[in-house]
């Protein structure tokens, strides 16, 4: 047995309702499931489903949109067959070094991704840098776009059926 007042506990409490087992277990597995324990009218705990404001409605889309904006579906590009990204720092850093490289008269670039070496013209390896910061860029602007519009959303169906995936670039193929 439990007991019930504005909580559970183990031992019965001044103004405590005793509750089943059974009905403990249900309170606590709706609970796990997103409801709420409420205590009803007649004092005994009931589970009631969560009524999210339109707040948090937003505040969830928008971790889902940020969640989306740092996953693979958006950062990553292929090289040679090889799924693989870059971050930012990493990309400022190559762009720093091949331009060094170029400057001295090399010819040739080595990235490595992953333990694999990969040579390439440094001509094609700027190029490549080039074409995976515009392509940050634009995933940024259409990330931004995404979370502009659903602040300015003010039902929940339009906030939960916005779809947030769409109106990026593709992703890029170098070979």
């Amino acid at each position: 047995m439990k007991y019930w007042k504005q909580g559970f506990y183990d031992e019965p409490q001044e103004g405590s309702v005793e509750i089943e087992d059974d009905y403990y277990n249900e309170l606590l597995e709706g609970q796990s499931e997103g409801k709420e324990i409420y205590e009803g009218e007649n004092g005994f705990p009931i589970l009631v489903e969560h009524e999210y404001s339109i707040e948090e409605i937003k505040e969830m889309k928008v971790s889902r949109i940020l969640l989306y904006d740092k996953s693979k579906a958006i950062n990553s590009f292929t090289l040679n067959g090889k799924e693989m990204w870059l971050d930012k720092d990493i990309r400022v850093g190559l762009r720093n070094s091949i331009s060094i490289e170029q400057a001295a008269g090399r010819t040739e670039t080595v990235l490595w991704f992953d333990g694999v070496k990969y040579t390439i013209p440094i001509s094609n390896a700027l190029m490549m840098l080039n074409a995976l910061e515009l392509y940050a860029l634009d995933c940024y602007n259409v990330t931004q776009a995404h979370l502009v519009a659903v602040n300015n959303m003010n039902f929940a169906e339009q906030i939960e059926n916005y779809d947030y995936a769409v109106g990026y670039p593709n992703k890029l193929i170098f070979n």
